[in-house]
């Protein structure tokens, strides 16, 4: 069954079509990074990597997949809903790949003001209203 096919009321439809979209625009990236690399001679995101990414995305519970940064061998990642992050993990493991996981913080965002180089950050983001 498909995210959308799964959306039982509008807003739940609206969030899948966004997620959607984000996946789009990654490959869309994706695909223009190979290009640039490609013109440059970089390998920014290598065959090799590729095919891992390729993978990775057909993963069940996996939004996006690919390579941060300027490329090269050293690093790719994934971002999951869910708990499908132990698919990525047995998969990449599978591949002599370390998968690094990193979570959400269950309470959102938190402001600490402890740090003084903070404060404008922490003024800034406290200004902002999000409806």
């Amino acid at each position: 069954m498909t995210w959308i096919e799964q959306a039982s009321e509008p807003n739940k439809e609206a969030v899948i079509k966004a997620l959607l979209g984000a996946k789009e625009a990654m490959l869309g990236i994706r695909y223009h990074m190979r290009l640039m690399g490609e013109a440059a001679g970089v390998p920014i995101e290598p065959e090799s990597q590729t095919k891992l990414l390729d993978a990775t995305l057909n993963l069940e519970g996996v939004l996006l997949a690919g390579v941060p940064g300027a490329g090269g061998f050293d690093a790719v990642f994934a971002v999951t809903l869910g708990d499908s992050s132990s698919n990525v993990t047995k998969t990449w493991s599978s591949l002599n790949v370390l998968a690094l996981l990193v979570k959400e913080d269950p309470c959102g965002v938190s402001l600490e003001s402890a740090d003084p180089r903070t404060n404008e950050i922490t003024s800034a983001v406290s200004s902002i209203h999000i409806e």
